[in-house]
This record gives structure tokens, sequence and C-alpha cells, in this order.
């Protein structure tokens, strides 16, 4: 078997593993059994390719993880001004919010309960710093970001705007509030954390 068979055969069980978390089963009450059924392969299969349960989510953070900078680097590859970003930006959190949010809580709280993250975020967190390195440099090449910023400042008002804005979004959807202005609010707290010049009179 190559090697390139090899790895789809493990993201079938990993995505087996997000599917079955996203209909409410637990990562730590999920059997091999139903991995391997949710995957369409034999439960022989999944055991020649993992020795253990736990290796499958030791796997699966390192899939999930970089699947996750891989959709960041494609979403936001294409930013050359801070509109850019800011519209990204706020697209991306009501997509991953919408769209993959339980998913990943339900992953958190299991990795949590096992001890330590795994080995792979450290390479992980690496290749996003790196993703974001990129875009803040096309952005200061480009006159939008304000050049007194150091680089440590501009990840923290990112990282500022990613968290509060998932925090905001799932205690939304938890209470069931709509935040109308939620998405504005997060672009104009962005866009005053890294201008450069002159404050902007409006933002669109």
């Amino acid at each position: 078997m190559t090697p390139d068979s090899h790895a789809l055969r493990k993201a079938k069980v990993y995505e087996a593993a997000l599917t079955l978390t996203a209909q409410g089963i637990s990562p730590a009450a999920m059997t091999i059994q139903q991995l391997a059924d949710a995957a369409g392969i034999g439960k022989g299969t999944v055991y020649e390719y993992f020795a253990s349960k736990e290796e499958i989510w030791q796997g699966l953070a390192r899939y999930c993880f970089e699947r996750e900078n891989e959709r960041i680097a494609l979403r936001f590859g294409g930013c050359r001004t801070l509109a850019d970003l800011e519209k990204e930006l706020v697209d991306y959190l009501q997509e991953v919010a919408a769209q993959r949010m339980s998913t990943y809580k339900i992953l958190a709280a299991s990795f949590g309960q096992q001890g330590p993250l795994p080995d792979c975020t450290d390479d992980c967190r690496r290749q996003l710093n790196a993703i974001t390195d990129e875009l803040l440099d096309r952005l200061r090449a480009a006159g939008e970001i304000d050049p007194a910023l150091t680089t440590a400042a501009c990840h923290t008002a990112l990282f500022c705007t990613v968290t509060g804005g998932l925090v905001a979004l799932c205690c939304s959807a938890v209470s069931g509030d709509a935040l109308p202005d939620l998405p504005q609010n997060l672009r104009d707290n962005l866009h005053r954390s890294l201008r450069a010049g002159k404050p902007k009179a409006a933002l669109v």
C-alpha cells in the first residue's frame, strides 16, 4: 500500500471520529467498531493503522490542527488590505462557530482529560505563526498596519479578536440571543488595534 493510500485510510478514521462527535457521541465512549462502521472499513483494518483508541486521538489532534491551518492559509492568503482581513476574519469565525465549534470543544475536553496536549501542537502552532507572519508582512508592505506595532502586538490583537469572537458566537448560539452588531464590532476592534494612519470615517 502506498503512503498516500495509507494516509487516506487514516483520514477516513479521523473523519469518522469527527462525524460521530458531531452526532453527540463522546470520544471517551466511542468504540473502535463505531469508528470502523462510520469510516466504512473493517474493525481489523482500523487496528492495522492504530494500536489503540488513544493513538487515534493523538493522530486526530494533528489532523484537525493541520486541516484548520490549511483553511486559514487559503482564506487569508488573498488578504492585501486591512479591510480584506477584517472581512475574512469575521467570515471565518462565523464559519467555525456554525460548522466546527461543537466538535472541537468535545475534542479539547477529551484531550484535557487525557493529559497534556499532543506534541504536534507545537509544530502546528509554529505553522500558524508562520502563516500569520506572512499575512502581517503583506499588510505592512501595503502600509495597512501601524509601523509602531510589534509583531507580538499584532498577534495579540488577532488572538483577542478570534477568541473573543468565538466566545461571543458560542454564547449567542447557546442562549439563542442574536448579536447583529457583533460582526461589525469585531471588524471595528481589529481595525482600531492594527490601523496605520488616520482613523477611517466609517467601516462599510
